[in-house]
């Protein structure tokens, strides 16, 4: 249907314009294999509170925090708010070291978070386990973060 009237729509991008226009779909949006966004149905600052108090509840450390509407500023833009969480735990490093080291380059977790609207945020990540999915050993370890990103965004949204 979309195709006929936009042919340059892909399939996984009509999913999540429809998601995105409908708030009685799901919170989640696929927004590719490898790309998950969820939309928190809060204010910036109250979700990226509970984004801090998740991740650290989970053990992650935060190890960088760019804040792209503070940067933007200074080049005299002004943007919706936006920031990055680049994520992990040190004892999560051990299984990339043992299997196979090339794999650091995939870590730290990006977590970007920002602003939709004044009552809604929204977060996106990379599929740690498509990241690591190259890589010699990590397949069921980048499912096991899969999962540990995933409680992270999901406790935050409450």
């Amino acid at each position: 249907m979309f195709q006929k009237h936009y042919p340059w729509l892909t399939a996984g991008l009509a999913v999540a314009v429809i998601a995105m226009s409908s708030p009685a779909l799901a919170q989640q949006i696929k927004v590719s294999q490898t790309i998950v966004e969820k939309v928190i149905n809060q204010p910036y600052a109250q979700a990226v509170a509970k984004i801090e108090a998740a991740i650290k509840g989970a053990r992650f450390m935060i190890i960088g925090e760019p804040n792209y509407q503070q940067m933007q500023r200074m080049v005299g833009r002004e943007r919706r708010a936006a920031k990055a969480y680049f994520i992990f735990r040190p004892d999560l490093g051990t299984p990339v070291f043992d299997n196979d080291f090339n794999a650091a380059m995939e870590i730290p977790i990006k977590i970007l978070i920002y602003e939709a609207d004044s009552n809604r945020t929204i977060v996106r990540y990379k599929l740690p386990s498509s990241a690591l999915a190259d890589y010699r050993g990590l397949g069921s370890f980048g499912n096991d973060l899969d999962k540990m990103l995933d409680n992270i965004v999901t406790a935050a949204s409450k």
